[in-house]
């Protein structure tokens, strides 16, 4: 099973920070391994370089796009995706900082939320720290002044 953590960058970070992903995927793995403690200079840095997900407009895009699909439905907070014929399965669960994409099998259902995810917004930033990979759903294309 893969899994994803997808963070929502402020603007100014993900114009900044393109192509110099590693060092914020440093922080994220940071931050994640001292989450538990309590207001740590790293937890500030995070909030600082991410913005709250509008969850419900990103539910509603979920539905708008999948709601026709017959193997999609909600489970509580999670939405389910799955493609049978394909062998993939993906869910999705949204908190207020970060998006969880979990996917098995053929990578389809998890690409489909993915495509969901990157027409909203330029700044999301996918992280799987089980395989050490990170990068952006859709770059952000840095500006040129002359």
């Amino acid at each position: 099973m893969r899994t994803y953590e997808v963070y929502l960058m402020e603007e100014e970070v993900a114009s900044s920070y393109f192509r110099r992903e590693k060092l914020i995927y440093q922080l994220l793995i940071e931050y994640r391994m001292k989450r538990h403690l309590k207001e740590t200079h790293l937890q500030k840095q995070v909030h600082y370089i991410t913005r709250q997900l509008p969850i419900s407009f990103i539910q509603r895009e979920l539905l708008q796009a999948f709601s026709h699909y017959p193997h999609f439905f909600t489970h509580q907070e999670t939405f389910v995706l799955e493609y049978p014929h394909k062998k993939s399965r993906a869910s999705i669960k949204l908190t207020n900082s970060c998006i969880t994409i979990e996917g098995d099998g053929n990578v389809d259902a998890e690409t489909a939320f993915f495509e969901v995810l990157r027409k909203l917004d330029p700044c999301f930033l996918a992280v799987n720290y089980g395989t050490d990979e990170y990068g952006w759903l859709r770059p952000v294309k840095t500006r040129k002044f002359v």
